[in-house]
């Protein structure tokens, strides 16, 4: 079945411009490990964690540690290689998982990694859970029966070119600031424009990857849509009675959705009248 560009995106132009201050939230704030005690991963606010869309930067405090630095922001531009002495930190895939390495004066090497600690944010809450290791230090952990880290946003890094797409993704996807563009440039000619294309994480130079609904079903009372999904995005499906100007979009009811583990997802709504057109949103989740 041909696929229908009948999706749009949501999220926040003024999250390239997002402040070096910490986003990590004020209540929810400590980490602990049981020898080292509590970690203030908001430290003093405007030198506390920044966790983003792409990767960490910023630093997190303990009494009995000192300071210990999340990285400066990466040599590529997107993602930390951990493999020399000048581009190390804390990568974000997007989809929650945090990997990499921070580093302590005092304590050495910490590492986020998956096969165990397993450290992720959940993109609906914004919550941290899982753990960190350190050989000198031990478990350290992100959530425990007394706390819990939590971050507000998810912070985006500068947009240097001024085109509303982050130098973020735009170094991830093409590994320059000049092939996208603003407004409706649209470098794979696939109808969306480059900005869309961020929105919804999809491939600026591939004209076959795009927000789209690749199937559609009704029966008297329902409609079934589905589309291809993102792991690093959220969904709301929407519906409206009549595709005219000025026609409102509401919720169809289902909320803001996780992609969940599949390339698409699917989902039934109870139609509101009869005659009833689906449309899907992505957002980018956390965003400022």
């Amino acid at each position: 079945m041909k696929r229908h560009h009948l999706g749009w995106v949501i999220f926040s132009l003024a999250a390239v411009s997002a402040s070096a201050d910490t986003t990590v939230n004020g209540a929810n704030r400590y980490a602990y490990g049981a020898n080292v005690g509590w970690i203030d991963t908001r430290g003093d606010l405007a030198n506390g964690a920044v966790l983003g869309q792409f990767y960490c930067t910023g630093y997190v405090w303990g009494a009995d540690v000192g300071w210990i630095g999340l990285g400066n922001g990466p040599a590529n531009g997107w993602q930390y290689s951990n493999a020399s002495a000048a581009d190390w930190g804390v990568n974000h895939d997007g989809a929650g998982n945090l990997s990499g390495y921070a580093y302590g004066a005092n304590i050495g090497w910490i590492a986020f990694e998956q096969s165990y600690g397993q450290p992720k944010i959940d993109l609906l809450t914004g919550l941290l859970s899982g753990h960190v290791w350190g050989a000198n230090i031990g478990w350290i952990s992100l959530s425990n029966a007394f706390a819990q880290v939590q971050t507000d946003r998810l912070a985006v890094g500068p947009d240097t070119d001024g085109d509303g797409i982050p130098d973020a993704w735009e170094y991830r996807m093409t590994k320059n600031l000049n092939t996208l563009g603003p407004g409706s440039a649209d470098a794979d000619a696939d109808g969306v424009p480059d900005v869309e294309e961020y929105g919804a994480d999809t491939v600026p130079t591939d004209g076959n990857s795009l927000l789209a609904i690749t199937a559609y079903g009704r029966t008297a009372a329902t409609s079934t849509v589905t589309w291809a999904v993102s792991s690093s995005r959220h969904y709301r499906l929407m519906e409206t009675s009549a595709l005219s100007n000025g026609t409102l979009w509401a919720d169809s009811g289902l909320g803001l959705m996780a992609p969940g583990g599949s390339p698409e997802l699917s989902r039934e709504v109870v139609r509101t009248n009869a005659a009833s057109f689906c449309r899907v949103r992505a957002v980018v989740p956390l965003s400022p």
